[in-house]
């Protein structure tokens, strides 16, 4: 066999809960505006090229106030329309969202002890993005490292690398390197995992084939985004309302739950070259039956348990979690392509949950306790962070991040 050979393969990948990847971009207040169930994204640059002389002496007075930002939100949402015939693209935005917006733009949420204003934020993390077309996609770094968590928990083999009760984050990830290393059989260029190539899956715009309630068939369009809030959810919440946390008002943008065919992308496999001829290859061999398994034996039990958490405390709408399993029963059309080690799961982002993003060996997940409190170190998180449609939802929410991969020959 070619040392080099090369076998790659098509990724068709559908969101099963909405997704977010970070990019440390954010949509700011003074290049966006929310408007009858839109966030349109402007260039404020692009915007002063296309005001009248009166509305830039406008803007030039509302700089040199002493607190200029919450002025300056003011003035683009005074001036929306003018912002949205520039727009380079529009997000849509849940209702909740908009009247939150709308509520906080331009406002001062308090002062400070000497005075200084305080503004209220209104900055919206943005999801990966491809630069040409400012549609999402999931970039390949995240998904191998997504995959790479499954194969290193499959060849832990039931292995422990504890952490002392007491360590320090520097002292973690050089243990976590050491633990790595060890159940690879090496690392950098004897990495197994080297031999997996995962390039950035885009995103797929048009439409897809579904069945409405009356049994017809119908043609959806595809949603790239959406603005929705992400809510903090105790796992185990106290009866008594009142002692849970308060809500935490942040929006995020995310690519929408139930999502067919969402991104495409590849995954090429390499076979590694004869130890006789090459002393710094891998000694173990990546195969995409192997990947597929590892992941759905890992991502499998992570997704059934939070499930089980998500009803228990009637945090998911009984329709989408009824809709989850039967796509992944089976007879369903998920579970006959991981029967075939055709297809996977896979959970990639932000919010994706310690358990998901570590192996068990056991795992040590850091546990805040607030201000000035020492924190506590436990093997699962207590908390749980959710899509919602409001601020203080209860229900039919959605976890961050599960996706299905579907593997095809290229």
């Amino acid at each position: 066999m070619n040392e080099n050979f090369l076998t790659a393969y098509k990724l068709k990948i559908s969101t099963l809960s909405p997704v977010h990847v970070g990019c440390g971009e954010d949509y700011e207040p003074t290049n966006y505006v929310i408007d009858d169930g839109m966030l349109y994204a402007f260039s404020p640059a692009l915007l002063m090229a296309t005001l009248k002389p009166e509305q830039r002496d406008e803007l030039s007075r509302a700089l040199g106030i002493r607190n200029p930002i919450s002025a300056v939100q003011r003035f683009f949402f005074a001036n929306k329309e003018a912002a949205k015939a520039i727009a380079s693209h529009h997000v849509p935005v849940i209702s909740a969202a908009e009247q939150f917006y709308a509520r906080r733009v331009g406002q001062v949420a308090n002062l400070e002890q000497d005075g200084q204003a305080v503004i209220n934020k209104l900055e919206i993390a943005r999801t990966a993005y491809n630069p040409v077309n400012g549609l999402p996609l999931l970039p390949g770094s995240s998904l191998k490292g997504a995959m790479r968590t499954a194969v290193l928990e499959a060849w832990r083999g039931g292995r422990t690398f504890p952490l002392p009760f007491h360590f320090k984050a520097k002292e973690a990830n050089s243990k976590a390197k050491e633990m790595e290393e060890t159940i690879l059989r090496g690392s950098f260029k004897t990495d197994p995992l080297r031999l997996l190539k995962v390039g950035d899956a885009m995103f797929r715009p048009g439409s897809y084939k579904a069945i409405n309630t009356k049994g017809e068939e119908i043609q959806i369009e595809r949603q790239a985004r959406s603005i929705l809030f992400q809510a903090n959810r105790k796992k185990r919440p106290h009866p008594d309302p009142s002692k849970n946390d308060k809500d935490m008002a942040n929006l995020l943008e995310c690519v929408p739950a139930s999502q067919p065919w969402a991104f495409t992308g590849e995954i090429v496999i390499e076979q590694k070259a004869n130890q006789g001829k090459e002393k710094e290859t891998p000694n173990r061999q990546i195969g995409v039956q192997f990947l597929a398994q590892v992941c759905n034996a890992f991502y499998g039990e992570q997704f059934q348990k939070e499930l089980s958490i998500l009803e228990n405390n009637k945090y998911v709408s009984s329709t989408w979690a009824s809709r989850a399993k039967k796509r992944l029963a089976a007879d369903g059309l998920w579970g006959k392509l991981i029967a075939e080690d055709k297809g996977f799961l896979l959970r990639v982002g932000r919010h994706s949950g310690a358990e998901s993003i570590t192996i068990d060996a056991p795992r040590r997940i850091r546990i805040n306790k607030g201000p000035g409190k020492k924190p506590d170190y436990a093997e699962e998180t207590t908390k749980l962070w959710l899509a919602a449609n409001h601020p203080d939802a209860r229900s039919d929410m959605h976890p961050f991040g599960w996706v299905f991969v579907q593997l095809d020959p290229a």
